[in-house]
């Protein structure tokens, strides 16, 4: 094995610790280095006593769980029966990315960390713990980060004598891509990841697709339910599905190429070419494909440019002030810029092309693969029991106003609110951040909010369908929405399972009163029960939705009903007190 090789591994949950791992296997050909990027569980685990030089990326989600693509490869480093010396000859670099709102932030980066040096190996600095809630997102630490990995690395293995260091990556564009004239068989509803193979996959199709919000109200939630099929699933589960890009949005791209004068339609097929073994093209991009199958399928077009956008399109921009421009967004000393451009008005890629024409008009088709962030999948808490045999989500449809003239929309939200009844769609389930007691005889206080509810509606049906209420221990919901009448979701059945004694229901309805009611004041006012079930019978505490600043208060709101901060602390660490929260 070559004294100049990185491997780069990856544990990626919902693809973004891929694309850092990508980005820094890019920018290791600057040094000459060579070596592969792969997940972790992809892999040959027996070769890592064999490697000098690793850099670990890994994500961490929910109560502190490690993706999925590196929970095999997880397992064997925990073996309590490796050597102590196992990996003595390894040098290595940790970058975790986590959400501070969640207290075991960057839990899988920071125990990694301290393994491999269980393990023997050197790190060549600390592990860098980048934060999802930082002003700069994940920028603010990777780059930073990640030049002083390459100072300490080139300390210990410099750049041959005779090279120096290139100011652009030979390996700027992973893939050859070229048009072809290859046969394309599509079915109507082609689905491009259909034979990707992943766990718990099942095809369904949408039974019903309803409102749970009155039509004056200003936010559009929908319960949709699909028949379970072959589906498995325990409450506190999670289903992912992938969304396609609006016809609104891949309209929008084609009228860009045409303005642009690109030579690159609907009808246009493409073939990706392996440029270099250590980057092969990804089975789903494997075969001739239309832009039309892109630009519903693939590219997500409307996500927010990172910095590495604007460094794809400077490479070939022929306006100098345009490229200067995309150079200054690109680098870190313009991070706090970039913020202000992409990441506070939310603007897309699409608008980022309006905005830079000449570097618009010089795009080739390679880099479009560069470009565009593929669309990742999403998870929605599962709102039904598998025994009620369908699968029920639970969706607040995304759109609000920044500064910029359009309205902002999720992505994957007004997707699901267009599907129609008969649709069908791809989906997968997880075990959810949620840990639920095996013993039903302990006492569960949940905190639902909103869409925060979905959860806990699929812990009650269970409770329904299966068990008998008076041998389980107790049930108690604190609810919030706006008005009794405008948004309290699922509210037949909250009412039918507070009526025969399966649950506690307490609502707060924050405006069908002057002063603002939320679930954290009707805490206050339960200190005698919450004692009860969480001081004397050791209940569980589980709190789910908007992460805004409902979570905190509801933390100080519950500190103050037992009388203790320091034993909602206690909770926390022993995971009695979970939280599954979101943007």
């Amino acid at each position: 094995m070559s004294q100049r090789q990185l491997t780069i591994l990856y544990g990626s949950q919902s693809g973004t610790a891929q694309d850092l791992a990508e980005q820094i296997w890019r920018d290791s050909k600057l040094y000459h280095l060579g070596g592969s990027v792969s997940a972790m569980d992809d892999y040959d685990i027996s070769r890592l006593i064999e490697e000098r030089f690793v850099v670990f990326v890994c994500s961490t989600y929910g109560q502190g769980e490690e993706p999925d693509n590196m929970k095999r490869f997880w397992k064997f480093l925990l073996r309590k029966c490796l050597p102590t010396d196992s990996l003595r000859g390894m040098h290595f670099g940790v970058l975790g990315l986590g959400d501070s709102r969640y207290p075991k932030f960057n839990y899988v980066a920071k125990r990694l960390h301290k393994r491999l040096q269980q393990l023997g190996a050197g790190a060549l600095l600390p592990a860098g713990l980048c934060d999802e809630q930082h002003d700069l997102g994940y920028g603010a630490v990777f780059m930073p980060w990640i030049s002083d990995f390459w100072k300490k690395l080139m300390e210990v293995i410099p750049i041959p004598v005779g090279l120096r260091k290139l100011n652009e990556s030979p390996r700027e564009y992973r893939w050859n891509v070229e048009k072809t004239t290859e046969p394309l068989v599509v079915e109507e509803r082609f689905d491009m990841y259909a034979r990707t193979k992943v766990d718990n996959v099942f095809v369904s199709e949408v039974e019903d697709n309803r409102r749970t919000t009155t039509e004056d109200h200003f936010q559009d939630v929908r319960l949709i339910t699909f028949p379970k099929r072959n589906g498995i699933w325990k409450p506190g589960d999670v289903v992912y599905v992938r969304p396609h890009n609006s016809p609104e949005d891949v309209s929008r791209l084609f009228e860009l190429f045409l303005d642009h004068n690109l030579d690159w339609h609907k009808e246009t097929v493409v073939l990706l070419k392996e440029i270099d073994s250590e980057m092969p093209v990804p089975a789903v991009l494997n075969r001739p494909l239309s832009f039309e199958i892109l630009a519903q399928q693939y590219w997500d077009l409307s996500a927010i440019p990172r910095a590495r956008a604007f460094a794809v399109l400077a490479r070939t921009c022929t306006d100098e002030l345009e490229r200067e421009k995309l150079k200054e967004l690109s680098s870190y000393e313009g991070q706090e810029e970039l913020y202000a451009y992409a990441n506070r008005p939310r603007r897309t890629i699409l608008e980022l092309l309006q905005d830079f024409p000449h570097a618009c008009s010089a795009l080739s088709l390679a880099a479009l693969f560069e470009l565009f962030q593929p669309i990742k999948p999403r998870a929605f808490s599962i709102a039904s029991s598998a025994a009620s045999g369908k699968l029920q989500i639970l969706v607040a449809v995304i759109e609000y106003k920044t500064k910029l003239k359009q309205p902002r929309r999720g992505l994957c939200s007004n997707w699901l609110k267009r599907l129609q009844p008969g649709d069908s769609l791809r989906m997968w389930t997880r075990k959810g951040t949620f840990v639920l007691p095996t013993v039903t005889t302990v006492p569960i206080v949940m905190v639902g909010p909103g869409t925060g509810l979905a959860p806990f509606r699929a812990v009650l049906q269970e409770r329904e369908l299966l068990l008998e209420p008076r041998k389980n221990g107790p049930l108690v919901l604190f609810f919030g929405c706006r008005n009794a009448k405008a948004d309290f979701h699922c509210e037949e059945d909250l009412r039918r399972m507070e009526g025969s004694g399966i649950l506690t229901l307490f609502c707060a309805f924050s405006r069908d009163q002057e002063d603002k009611i939320y679930v954290q004041h009707i805490l206050r006012t339960q200190t005698d029960l919450l004692r009860k079930l969480l001081l004397e019978q050791n209940g569980l505490f589980l709190v789910s939705g908007s992460s805004k600043n409902m979570p905190e208060a509801v933390r100080e709101a519950l500190g103050e009903a037992i009388g203790s901060s320091l034993y909602v602390e206690e909770m926390m660490k022993n995971d009695r007190y979970q939280e599954e929260t979101w943007a």
